[in-house]
């Protein structure tokens, strides 16, 4: 038996075995727990809880019967609240120890859903449809997810009669219409079954899409602007929270201003602060650049334009002076190239979207010695998971 002494970044607990530190799954502070070491290193060990000797208080009954076997979901065993609460210091410690001490870090933003938000979920196939479990490739066989969408789980018993000999993976996309995309190696692959609740189907074979069935794009609304899905957008899972997002940054922008969208997607965040802005975006993926121009159409916009391009080198040949720079990089973050290349604009601000705090904390670190870092914001993009996402907001120092 041994007791927790705190969380790590990943929710996990803490403790101390043989002088070795052990980190442990579903685990609380203060909890004393039996436990099953699944993976030991030089310097760690990886386990899982056994058996509870003495729950905190704190510790609540999770919603969903495939918790603890699911790796969909790490801190279900925690009350939304203290989920929060637990978010906002984890943010509070990696960028008070790695960037400043001072730098000010808002409240965490919630998300007004803590279940059924997810509007896209991939589901793993092996003699039926499931989600890997914690740890493992293996899979749990699922009748429902309770952080996807309502519309992505009524879609599971129909999924469920295709034919899956031949099937690795389905995603599913959605708030309102369903895109269903079935990887598989069959070309010739029977989805009648699942017409009736898809909108769009396409099959991926060899990593190339083939619309076998419906619309090419389902369609997500966020404030008054309207986006086309395509089978592989980027498109921020949390609709909701998405807003508060993008609202933020709008706030930052405000207007008249030039700015630099870069990683832009399929022009998400360009064209939901471009009222009164010219706007530049730069994204790698020609199929997000495709959807970007046709958003841009959409809502009616002109005085955006989109690039395809890599976003840290594209930038060297652009004749336009940003007055502020939106970055949302991928996990990895900025490489140096990208950062160096930025600094070059000398732009007024900087806007800095992350989905990983440790490579936002690094990539901050740098920016410092020439932006002032106003403030962070972090968002609850992910709740029942340890992930959190996080704006700050940068001013380029006096020289």
């Amino acid at each position: 038996m041994i007791k927790i002494e705190k969380l790590d970044h990943k929710g996990r607990g803490i403790a101390k075995l043989d002088n070795k530190i052990v980190f442990i799954e579903n685990a609380l502070p203060q909890e004393e727990v039996e436990i099953d070491i699944f993976s030991s290193k030089k310097n760690y060990s990886l386990a899982n809880v056994k058996e509870i000797i003495t729950p905190s208080l704190k510790r609540v009954k999770s919603p969903c019967k495939y918790f603890k076997i699911c790796g969909g979901c790490d801190i279900m065993h925690m009350s939304y609240n203290d989920q929060l609460l637990f978010k906002e210091n984890k943010v509070k410690e990696i960028l008070h120890h790695y960037v400043d001490t001072n730098l000010k870090i808002n409240k965490i933003v919630s998300s007004d859903l803590s279940l059924n938000y997810r509007n896209k979920t991939t589901f793993h196939i092996d003699k039926g449809l499931g989600l890997c479990k914690k740890n493992s490739n293996d899979l749990v066989f699922i009748e429902e997810c309770l952080i996807s969408n309502d519309k992505i789980n009524n879609t599971i018993p129909y999924l469920k009669k295709l034919d899956f000999k031949d099937i690795n993976k389905i995603t599913v996309r959605g708030s309102n219409d369903i895109m269903a995309i079935i990887e598989t190696t069959d070309s010739n692959l029977n989805i009648e079954h699942i017409k009736d609740i898809a909108a769009s189907i396409y099959l991926k074979i060899n990593d190339e899409y083939k619309l076998i069935y419906g619309k090419p794009y389902i369609y997500e609304k966020i404030g008054k602007y309207k986006y086309a899905i395509s089978p592989n957008s980027f498109f921020q899972i949390n609709n909701n929270v998405c807003f508060k997002l993008y609202s933020k940054i709008n706030d930052y922008v405000k207007e008249n201003k030039n700015v630099l969208d870069l990683y832009c997607g399929i022009g998400s965040i360009g064209i939901f602060v471009n009222e009164k802005n010219d706007t530049y975006g730069i994204e790698i993926n020609k199929s997000a650049i495709k959807d970007a121009n046709l958003n841009k159409n959409l809502n009616n916009i002109e005085n955006i334009n989109f690039i395809c391009g890599d976003s840290g080198k594209s930038i060297n040949n652009l004749k336009f002076n940003p007055d502020i720079i939106i970055v949302d990089p991928p996990r990895s973050g900025l490489n140096k190239e990208t950062i160096n290349n930025i600094l070059k604009f000398k732009a007024l601000e900087i806007i800095y979207v992350s989905c990983d705090t440790m490579t936002f904390a690094r990539d901050l670190n740098i920016l410092k010695n020439y932006y002032k870092i106003i403030e962070v914001t972090p968002f609850d993009m992910f709740p029942n998971t340890s992930h959190v996402e996080c704006i700050a907001y940068l001013k380029i120092k006096d020289v």
